[in-house]
């Protein structure tokens, strides 16, 4: 068997991958971080916005809306993942 001297070995080059960096603003972890402290607020959703920071989860802002407002973590027929875009939206829906 013969060796073919031409053939020329390619360097690996990385793959450039996209990373999404989210940031929480100073207003928003101190509103979640006093929703967390407030004894009055679920448990359930103390949790969820504890480990809303820790992930920098980016529903974080509606998620301590939700809570700060007392909603129910699951209304178990109208669940939704969206984020109510404001209240004249909200309104329409009905």
């Amino acid at each position: 068997m013969t060796l073919h001297s031409s053939a020329i070995a390619l360097e690996p080059t990385p793959h450039e991958t996209e990373t999404t960096q989210i940031t929480i603003s100073d207003a928003l972890r101190q509103g979640a971080q006093s929703v967390i402290k407030d004894r009055r607020t679920d448990p359930q959703w103390r949790n969820i916005i504890r480990y809303g920071l820790e992930t920098n989860d980016p529903w974080l802002p509606d998620i301590v809306r939700r809570a700060g407002a007392g909603e129910k973590i699951i209304d178990s027929v109208e669940f939704t993942l969206e984020p109510y875009a404001n209240e004249a939206n909200s309104n329409n829906l009905e």
